[in-house]
């Protein structure tokens, strides 16, 4: 007993001296963005070209992606972890790709105790290179590929009820051709999705949420839950609604699915298709309360 009261007198002598973190979410602020700024600070890399089709940079990040699916233990959703498309002519349209370019969407999946599925989605790629400028893509969206990265990384670790599915597509800054593709093509049975949620523009978020796609008869109920969650314990200032849009990957898998689209409302992040939204400039002082609220949301279900 002597023994550990000593114990707790140093205890709180370190934490008094500053040593320690101020309080339990300085801990789990420092835990939750570690691991986000790391994957976002790697995809935004010069090496990444911008994660367009100039040096093939966007099947540079499709490797990055893959890898760490395969650390964390994620199984392959089909071969290689790869499903792979061609572009249409995309010369109307940045980023401008010759007609008939291969590009690839990464694919995994955690087994659960069911065969029902709640999907993650969020495009991995950008818009590359405009001459020697490189377009980083920090918020737009790295930090969406960081997200369900994350979820992926949590859901790893714990017994899981439902089967969870991750994918990350490409060509989605040239008319959502990857995910369009995966709508055509997929490799899950559409009807055993129960909810599918894609992450897009995740950095910053001072003013809250917005759902896509909020209103509909099959998503509403969804919504409406993370809406009590979120009035019960306040992780993000306001979650706004908006009818869906075909403005991400979302859109075309709503038609098959129930689906809904999460992004930020609200700075700080570096800019929007700009060679300035970079890493360093990506604001994640919101993000462990965002996770931790689709955590909880997951949990409701």
């Amino acid at each position: 007993m002597a023994r550990f009261a000593r114990f707790l007198i140093t205890l709180l002598l370190i934490w008094s001296a500053g040593i320690l973190p101020a309080s339990p979410v300085a801990v789990l602020h420092a835990q939750d963005t570690t691991y986000a700024r790391h994957i976002i600070r790697d995809l935004t890399a010069p090496s990444m070209y911008g994660r367009g089709m100039q040096n093939r940079g966007d099947s540079i990040a499709a490797d990055y992606v893959r890898n760490e699916l395969k650390a964390m233990g994620v199984k392959p959703l089909c071969k290689d972890y790869y499903q792979y498309f061609h572009f249409p002519n995309t010369t109307s349209r940045p980023p401008i790709v010759k007609a008939g370019y291969r590009s690839q969407n990464v694919c995994g999946y955690l087994p659960g105790e069911t065969d029902t599925m709640i999907v993650f989605t969020a495009h991995y790629e950008h818009l590359g290179m405009h001459g020697d400028t490189i377009f980083f893509g920090a918020h737009d969206n790295a930090s969406g590929t960081a997200a369900v990265l994350d979820m992926a990384r949590m859901l790893s670790a714990q017994p899981r009820h439902y089967t969870y599915v991750f994918l990350f597509f490409g060509g989605e800054e040239a008319g959502l051709v990857g995910s369009g593709f995966f709508a055509d093509m997929p490799l899950i049975k559409m009807n055993k999705v129960k909810l599918l949620v894609n992450i897009d523009l995740f950095c910053g978020g001072d003013e809250g949420l917005i759902v896509v796609n909020a209103n509909a008869r099959e998503t509403k109920p969804y919504v409406d839950l993370l809406q009590r969650i979120n009035d019960e314990r306040g992780y993000a200032a306001k979650i706004g609604r908006r009818d869906n849009a075909a403005n991400s990957d979302h859109y075309y898998l709503s038609q098959y699915c129930p689906a809904i689209f999460i992004y930020t409302l609200g700075g700080p992040y570096g800019g929007y298709h700009s060679p300035t939204d970079t890493c360093d400039d990506c604001g994640l002082g919101n993000y462990p309360r965002f996770l931790t609220l689709l955590r909880s949301f997951l949990e409701a279900l």
